[in-house]
């Protein structure tokens, strides 16, 4: 939430941060969700299942975080960070708050 309040962003989420309670439904980007198109996607931690990225493919760009670099979100992501959600996030939010105006 964080970092999308710095980027002046909304947050969205999978199916299953929604069931495991992580947010609300109304938030659930996919084929049970909302479609989503915005200019910069994130997803953090998301696997890339056909479910969630129906949902949001049509991204103008996509950011990936995933521990796992064989996931499938990042054959459609146009940059893929591999690494821990909860070193890189806020690594990001440091790093655009000392560079922008």
């Amino acid at each position: 939430h964080e970092l999308a309040e710095v980027l002046g962003a909304e947050v969205g989420a999978s199916r299953a941060a929604v069931d495991a309670g992580f947010a609300e439904h109304a938030r659930q980007i996919g084929q049970t969700g909302v479609t989503v198109r915005p200019k910069l996607f994130i997803a953090c931690g998301i696997s890339g299942q056909i479910q969630h990225t129906a949902g949001m493919d049509q991204s103008s760009m996509i950011i990936s975080i995933n521990t796992d670099p064989e996931a499938p979100i990042n054959r459609i992501a146009d940059y893929a960070i591999t690494g821990d959600v909860n070193d890189v996030i806020p690594k990001m939010i440091k790093y655009y708050k000392q560079n922008s105006k």
